[in-house]
Formats: structure tokens, C-alpha cells, sequence
């Protein structure tokens, strides 16, 4: 299986950071900025590239590999998947558990409390992301209502998606393309590379970049991490 993990496109509270170097006045759940629906066409096309390559034989015949596409249930990955999902002509499933780190919160900013919210529901995603199959088993009316998510359930959650798409994908020859997210990436990379819970190694992951990983049967290969050279340099956002 080939498993490529796609971070977003710049939200406006990556700009936010980026302007302010604070989280103070974040959206608990941020659609793409303007730089960031600038990267999308930049996006769509490496990954319809990718993708067509995949279906050529070395003789040049066509092959007929499955490609599922999953993002989280943030507006901002839906955005991004929904660009993939049109340019390589792909059904989009919703995954509810790939979502960032933390889950859909505010911060009060006196208080440091992070208080849960209800996340958008599926009449906001049928009206504004029609290609996004909503998953079912998730409260229609807002897929996270839940408390803020602690530290110690990340890794665990990582080593469950894993776990899951493993299952679900153990066809050798097919694709999987998760749209998610940049801290999501580094407990997911862990638990692929068995490295410790919160290791002290971060792996970078620009806006609307991918990493490919191939798992063989007795072989993670993995060849490449972070690549953005198809996005314009002045549009190259962290």
C-alpha cells in the first residue's frame, strides 16, 4: 500500500501565528487563508501527477490501482481534500479520527482553560463541500462535542488510525491519501517508525505539503517527507 500524507494548505490561524507569532484571537476551527487557497491549484496538480503515475505501467498500459481519499473533519483539510478530490476525480470520506491534535477548541486566554466545541455538522459541509461523504456513526450536528483532547490519547489515537488503515488497505497494490494535519503527522510518523510516545523528533510538514510512505510486505519504505517544490516559492507558508 502506498499511504500519502498530505498536510492542509495555510489556515487563517497558521497566519495568525505567522503574523503574530500568538495563538490570541484563534478560530477554534479555521478555513483555508487567501495565501491558502492560492496553494490548492499547486496541490491538486502534484497530487493528480502523483496519482496518474501510479496508474502507468513501465510499458506504458494503463493499471487499475484503488485510490481512497480521507481528510479529517476540519474545515480546513476538507478544503484541501475537496481540491484533490475534484482535480483527480476521487470520492472524499470524512475521517473523523485524523483530525489535528487537540481536537476543535477555544482557549480562554486568561485562563489557559481549552474548552470544546461542536466542530461543524453536515449541513454546513453539505452546503459548503458537497464532494465530502460525512461518515456515519458521527453526530450530524457537530463531529467532535467533546472536552479539549488531552496529551496522553495522541499517540494512542495515531497508533489506532494506523492500525485502521492497515485493515482496511491490505491490499499490496492500492493507494490511500490522508489530507490531515502537521502535529497529527509527527504521532503518526512515530507509531509508523515505532519511535517512543512524544519523542523529542519533530518532522516538518509545510502547508499543503506530502510525505509518501510504501508499506511492503516486510519493508516501510519511505520515499520522501515534506515535499512543497511544486508550490511557488512566494507562496510557501509553515
Amino acid at each position: 500500500m502506498l499511504l500519502y500524507y498530505v498536510r492542509h494548505a495555510q489556515s487563517n490561524n497558521n497566519a495568525l501565528y505567522s503574523e503574530t507569532g500568538s495563538l490570541s484571537g484563534r478560530s477554534e476551527d479555521a478555513p483555508l487563508s487567501a495565501t491558502g487557497k492560492k496553494q490548492l491549484p499547486y496541490l491538486a496538480a502534484f497530487m493528480q501527477k502523483e496519482l496518474q503515475e501510479v496508474q502507468m505501467e513501465g510499458n506504458g498500459s494503463q493499471r487499475n490501482v484503488p485510490v481512497t481519499l480521507y481528510c479529517s473533519l476540519m474545515e480546513r483539510t476538507v478544503a484541501t481534500a475537496s481540491a484533490i478530490a475534484e482535480s483527480c476525480q476521487l470520492p472524499l470520506h470524512g475521517y473523523r479520527d485524523i483530525h489535528e491534535v487537540g481536537g476543535v477548541y477555544l482557549k480562554n486566554d486568561e485562563t489557559g482553560e481549552r474548552v470544546g466545541m461542536p466542530g461543524h455538522g453536515k449541513q454546513f459541509f453539505t452546503e459548503h463541500y458537497p464532494l465530502l461523504k460525512y461518515p456515519e456513526g458521527v453526530d450530524a450536528d457537530g463531529w467532535w462535542n467533546r472536552s479539549h483532547e488531552a496529551r496522553e490519547e495522541r499517540p494512542a489515537r495515531a497508533r489506532r488510525v494506523l492500525e485502521d488503515i492497515l485493515t482496511r488497505h491490505s491490499n499490496p497494490d492500492e493507494v490511500v491519501v490522508l489530507v490531515s494535519h502537521g502535529e497529527f503527522f509527527n504521532h503518526l510518523i512515530n507509531a509508523i517508525l515505532n519511535m517512543p510516545p512524544n519523542s523529542p523528533v519533530w518532522f516538518e510538514m509545510m502547508n499543503a505539503a506530502v510525505s509518501l510512505f510504501d508499506f511492503q510486505p516486510d519493508l516501510i519504505q519511505i520515499p520522501y517527507i515534506n515535499r512543497h517544490h511544486f508550490i511557488p516559492s512566494e507562496l510557501i507558508t509553515g
